[in-house]
């Protein structure tokens, strides 16, 4: 008998896939070749991202008796999901855009028949814990709930037809590309984190963040990007072009409070496209990074200064603990309690 929870993981993620065909559906050609902010991508090329491998994914690997902590934990250490993407992508470029839509609307079939056939000598496997990141672990059993990944994506198409954005293929240096990876993993988690909460929930009080909602930790990660960029800034430029604004977000707490509250009003998607846009920015700023930036100091303060290198370690953990905070309102924890 199909356990009670794929039951429900596969209703949230039919739901979401119907809303992101209708959206695919309704692009003109023209739109189908627009660039998706903020990256080389294409609303086709993304199309083409969100079909997948047309796997039975984390389900098949329960029903296969693979999933084990230490598979887990191997490849979450090893695992980079950016180049099996890009490699996914570049083999579908010569598809129709009829192809797509119908390897599209067929993309989650194997995943869904797979949840569905989970049972009850299934459940140890779903309450492993996955890492995610500092501050951030869930469950194999979140897994189930993928929605999140189809309402994300419908969000870019949509931000793709709304925003003219011309692509920019970024350059780092070796230094900051071997830190990309854990960058680009914290904000990957940061936006599935987004795309899990219950929409009934972004106004409840977070018990990890007490006088603060869901909606608040959510408003301070995509104000904060702007803060962070200058920050990064200060240890390229010269201090003079960086310390006026630098003086205004220094009284941290503050100024975290304010830009919070300027945003209560916002819908969650103004603010996951701040965010997103926020972290085009701060990739922007390390793409100018030379190795003797590495080694400047990044203004904190009047008196505190660190260095650029411990920043930015110190950005993906920042970017992992919130993400963290935002799993006890995901639709996966709330049909569990």
């Amino acid at each position: 008998m199909t356990l009670p929870v794929a039951q429900a993981a596969v209703e949230d993620l039919r739901a979401a896939h119907l809303a992101l065909l209708r959206v695919v559906d309704a692009l003109s050609e023209a739109e189908w070749e627009r660039a998706v902010p903020y990256g080389e991508w294409t609303v086709k090329d993304l199309v083409a991202h969100v079909i997948g491998d047309l796997s039975p994914s984390g389900p098949g690997l329960i029903l296969a008796g693979i999933l084990t902590p230490e598979f887990i934990s191997e490849t979450s250490k090893t695992f980079d999901v950016r180049g099996r993407n890009a490699s996914m992508v570049e083999e579908r470029r010569h598809f129709t855009r009829e192809d797509l839509r119908q390897l599209l609307f067929e993309s989650h079939d194997a995943f869904i028949d797979a949840a569905l056939r989970l049972e009850e000598r299934n459940r140890p496997v779903l309450a492993y814990t996955v890492p995610m990141g500092a501050e951030y672990d869930v469950h194999v059993e979140d897994w189930l709930w993928f929605g999140h990944h189809d309402r994300q994506h419908a969000d870019d198409i949509r931000r793709a037809c709304e925003v003219d954005y011309t692509p920019e293929h970024l350059v780092y240096i070796p230094e900051i590309e071997m830190r990309m990876r854990a960058h680009q993993r914290a904000h990957d988690g940061l936006t599935r984190a987004i795309y899990s909460v219950a929409d009934d929930a972004w106004g409840e009080q977070s018990e990890d963040v007490p006088g603060w909602t869901y909606h608040d930790i959510l408003a301070h990660l995509s104000s904060n990007e702007a803060r962070r960029r200058v920050r990064l800034l200060s240890a390229v430029v010269d201090a003079g072009e960086t310390d006026a604004y630098l003086a205004t977000v220094n009284d941290v707490d503050a100024w975290n409070e304010q830009q919070v509250a300027e945003r209560r009003e916002w819908p969650m998607r103004k603010l996951v496209d701040e965010l997103v846009l926020g972290w085009y920015e701060i990739r922007q700023v390390l793409a100018r990074f030379q190795p003797e930036h590495l080694r400047a100091e990044v203004v904190l303060g009047p008196d505190r200064r660190i260095n650029a290198t411990e920043f930015l370690e110190r950005m993906a953990v920042h970017t992992s603990t919130h993400a963290g905070q935002l799993v006890p309102a995901s639709r996966a924890r709330r049909f569990a309690a």
